[in-house]
């Protein structure tokens, strides 16, 4: 009986010792990952990184030219390494809108709200003054004029709100004519009400 209490206890003991040591290595990959990048260098210890990239910048050096190479260089590499790292923006190639010689845009919206027409335009070039002047055709007639603002490489008209007592029922052909200093165009577009 005591020997089977004893075979017992020693079973118990080697599945405890087995349990702690799953348990250290789980902890441990868990702790190393955790601590590490991609490259395998730990994120809190920046001396050890610089160190590390130190080491393969001279070994990469010693390699090409014999010698230990000098810090100048690993200071060099690692700002190359961070500018490769980088996307690179690739440059709109389209002409410049804002050298043409008319001005354009487009009609962003034109739909009714509660009882208002609200037509908002986009302006493709920067201008920081000026007037749009609205014209809608249609079973009526309508006009007004609005200032135009300028956004950060655009410019907008301050948007119009047309009472919908002013318009009747169907469809019309909105018309802005866009002026700022010495440049002028003319923006369309249509609306359903």
């Amino acid at each position: 009986m005591t020997r089977k209490k004893n075979k017992t206890k020693w079973t118990y003991l080697v599945i405890i010792v087995v349990l702690f040591v799953i348990a250290g290595v789980v902890v441990y990959l868990v702790w190393n990952n955790y601590f590490r990048n991609k490259d395998g260098e730990i994120h809190n210890d920046d001396t050890t990184q610089v160190a590390e990239k130190k080491d393969k910048t001279d070994d990469a050096d010693s390699s090409k030219k014999g010698d230990g190479g000098n810090i100048e260089q690993v200071i060099e590499t690692e700002e190359e390494e961070k500018e490769k790292e980088k996307e690179k923006i690739v440059a709109y190639e389209g002409a410049d809108p804002n050298k043409g010689e008319e001005l354009t845009g487009v009609v962003t919206y034109a739909g009714v709200n509660g009882d208002t027409l609200m037509i908002r335009v986009n302006i493709d070039q920067y201008l920081d003054s000026g007037v749009c002047e609205l014209s809608l055709e249609g079973s009526g007639m309508y006009s007004d004029t609005a200032n135009i603002v300028g956004n950060a490489a655009t410019a907008t008209c301050e948007g119009f709100n047309v009472p919908m007592g002013e318009l009747g029922l169907g469809a019309y052909q909105i018309v802005i004519r866009v002026n700022s200093g010495e440049k002028s165009g003319i923006i369309r577009g249509a609306v359903d009400i």
